[in-house]
């Protein structure tokens, strides 16, 4: 098989390969938010962002308890750590926008499972669910260098 003569027939085919993964990226981020929130507009599923650091777990946050910031509310399980978040959200709020790291780190904004997180290096990740999570764990430092260079994409394309 002479693969000149098929040149124009592959170039083709790798150009409808190329424009059909472009499209499934876009639409993978029509109505991107910076921030993943639920349809009341809540992010992290109504969990307190600043628990997470502070009690090494996730807990449920109260509507008493919220905040408006960056585009969506964030509620918390007690005023303290209200306080806390509004005197500094870019300490407490998750990287990522709460969207699942691995799947930023795959291009794709994907919502999470807040109880599937992990702190590192004081930021907080969330994770699609705790399966997702194990396999971040394979690769962390791969995955963030993927995860950062897309979610620095996504931003810049949003804007």
């Amino acid at each position: 098989m002479n693969f000149q003569s098929n040149y124009p027939t592959l170039y083709k085919r790798f150009g409808l390969i190329s424009l059909g993964i472009l499209m499934f990226f876009s639409s993978n981020l029509a109505g991107f938010r910076p921030i993943s929130v639920s349809q009341e507009n809540i992010a992290l599923q109504g969990y307190d962002t600043v628990a997470y650091f502070k009690e090494g777990r996730a807990v449920k946050g109260s509507p008493a308890n919220r905040v408006e910031w960056n585009g969506a509310v964030w509620r918390f399980h007690s005023k303290t750590n209200m306080k806390l978040f509004q005197k500094n959200p870019e300490k407490y709020a998750p990287t990522f926008g709460g969207y699942c790291a691995l799947a930023i780190a795959e291009g794709e904004a994907v919502t999470c499972d807040p109880e599937a997180f992990f702190i590192d290096d004081g930021k907080l990740y969330v994770m699609k669910n705790k399966e997702i999570l194990e396999i971040w764990r394979t690769n962390p430092d791969a995955y963030l260098i993927k995860a950062r260079l897309n979610w620095a994409h996504m931003i810049e394309e949003k804007e």
